[in-house]
């Protein structure tokens, strides 16, 4: 391969992977069965500002947000934390945080002040649900997004290591792999997580079987970690022989298998 090739391959990668990892949370979504919040305890709507896709402005949005956190942290003070309200809490400040760092004079105090609460909230929702990996790879992302110290970083990728190897999630574990590439960890542990997981979907395969989301998985890690294209669509094209055209998954299979064909003509040229 060329250097100018070399160049271009990893100028693209983060933008394949930005599609990929949207391509995991659709699939997940999708898929997943997510608790019910409990609005009625709420009083969600009743008297408040109207919901932000009903508005167009970063004001609205900001005030939407500063409104629901209010409402939400109300809330623990008199019944005490729950999973749905913790969620809530940190979806609200992030897009806090979003906002004001996206206007033109970045109030440094007030992003502090929400980093420090999406953290604090972050870490509470980890107490309540340990074993959740989705909530301990958002904490990693917003760990190296407030610079906190390598040591700190290192501990949090071990122990969710260590749950995604009791209790198996693939599509966390390629998020996490994803995350230990972009926060420059050692490629001997990158690699050896890839393997695990590699090895993971072989003993599935020779086992039960791999589900079709399973088999989604696979085709990712071996499309964008083992880079072998022709392994990964023909995993791909059991998918779309098996899943309905309608299903978020059949699409998703579709779309991934469009990139890879595509990267396979570029490589040949």
């Amino acid at each position: 391969m060329t250097g100018k090739k070399v160049r271009r391959k990893k100028k693209d990668r983060r933008q394949r992977w930005a599609a990929i990892i949207a391509g995991i949370l659709a699939v997940a979504m999708a898929l997943s069965a997510i608790a019910a919040y409990a609005s009625h305890l709420l009083n969600r709507g009743q008297g408040e500002t109207a919901p932000p896709e009903q508005q167009l402005d970063l004001e609205t949005y900001r005030e939407h947000s500063l409104n629901e956190i209010k409402r939400l942290e109300q809330y623990i003070s008199e019944y005490g934390p729950a999973v749905g309200v913790l969620g809530e809490l940190c979806r609200n400040f992030r897009l806090l945080i979003q906002i004001e760092n996206a206007g033109e004079q970045v109030d440094e105090e007030k992003v502090a002040g929400y980093e420090a609460a999406l953290k604090e909230y972050s870490l509470d929702l980890i107490e309540l649900e340990p074993d959740n990996p989705e909530y301990r790879l958002q904490l990693l992302y917003l760990y190296r997004e407030l610079g906190e110290d390598d040591g700190s970083i290192a501990a949090e990728i071990a122990s969710l290591q260590e749950l995604l190897h009791e209790k198996p999630a693939p599509q966390m574990t390629l998020g996490l792999i994803e995350f230990m590439e972009v926060a420059e960890q050692p490629q001997e542990s990158i690699a050896e997580e890839i393997t695990w997981l590699e090895q993971y979907f072989e003993e599935l395969s020779a086992g039960v079987g791999l589900t079709a989301t399973e088999r989604y998985y696979y085709a990712l890690l071996l499309g964008e970690h083992r880079e072998e294209i022709p392994a990964a669509l023909e995993q791909l094209e059991i998918i779309l022989k098996s899943e309905p055209p309608e299903e978020e998954l059949h699409n998703a299979a579709e779309n991934y298998q469009k990139t890879l064909q595509q990267r396979e003509e570029e490589q040949g040229e």
